[in-house]
């Protein structure tokens, strides 16, 4: 009976552990503000800043470029450094068209060399005649991935 009433003292206990973290991971989530700037019906910058009562912080901050076709060819992502007091270089995704597929590829930023990594990881959507991505796979210089989406 001891034994129990032990495991579900425990339980419980873990249950409010689990339930505390869900609603402070939620209340962080809704404690963000983004702004778009839009050029032309294109989403061009999107800055995310964080709410603290009253106040706005920069938290993130995302560059698009397109292409002639209004077609996606780059998000370069810069995040806020409180102690500099300026945007700092994160990360930037490239885009390809090709005729069946879409070739995305990610570098992180180095900041020794201060350009973004030559070591970037690539991924390879194929398209269906709707070119609506079906498939996709990791690029040439890793092992091949097939996942159908």
């Amino acid at each position: 009976m001891k034994t129990t009433n032990l495991f579900k003292a425990l339980a419980l206990a873990a249950l409010t552990l689990v339930s505390t973290f869900n609603v402070e991971a939620f209340a962080q989530e809704t404690n963000f503000i983004t702004n778009e700037e839009v050029e032309n019906n294109l989403v061009v910058a999107k800055t995310i800043y964080k709410q603290d009562g009253n106040y706005l912080h920069n938290h993130m901050r995302y560059e698009f470029t397109y292409d002639d076709a209004d077609r996606l060819v780059s998000k370069t992502a810069t995040k806020w450094d409180g102690a500099t007091e300026e945007w700092v270089p994160y990360f930037q995704m490239t885009y390809r068209y090709e005729a069946d597929e879409i070739i995305m590829s990610y570098a992180r930023w180095d900041e020794h060399r201060k350009t973004f990594s030559k070591d970037s990881k690539q991924t390879v959507y194929e398209l269906n005649e709707d070119n609506i991505p079906v498939a996709c796979r990791e690029g040439e210089d890793g092992p091949v991935l097939l996942a159908v989406l």
